[in-house]
């Protein structure tokens, strides 16, 4: 009688869908500028591309038409039906010139490897002007 080996580990392999997964953001993105944003950009691991099946998505949204508090504007850009987590990061336009004059680590990685996903592609050209 042949004993069952307990030591039979099965490997699994996780692969993200890039092609869909951009397709989708660029979906989720051109509702964004439906709703009053003037830019949506990616950023992150999808953007610089060394992402994982367990990435998320990074987006940066300039819109002017949002509330005051930071925890507010998020509300209108979170989408659970796509087939990847976003993580929003809503600011105004000041506050993102603001900051790309304050040299910001989010502004860096805009001006470094930033993707417009949808709206104004001018707003990576302004804060390379302003980080130089």
């Amino acid at each position: 009688m042949q004993k069952k080996s307990l030591n039979t580990a099965k490997v699994k392999f996780f692969k993200l869908d890039y092609n869909e997964v951009m397709k989708r953001l660029k979906q989720y993105a051109e509702k964004a500028i439906e709703k009053g944003a003037k830019s949506v950009i990616l950023i992150g691991s999808l953007a610089r591309g060394d992402y994982t099946a367990f990435s998320d998505a990074d987006v940066v949204i300039i819109s002017d038409n949002v509330p005051k508090n930071p925890i507010e504007r998020l509300k209108d850009f979170i989408d659970p039906t796509l087939p990847i987590d976003v993580e929003p990061r809503v600011y105004t336009t000041e506050e993102f010139i603001k900051m790309a004059g304050e040299r910001k680590r989010i502004i860096m990685e805009v001006v470094s490897y930033g993707k417009v996903l949808a709206g104004d592609k001018k707003i990576i050209d302004l804060v390379k002007e302003i980080t130089q």
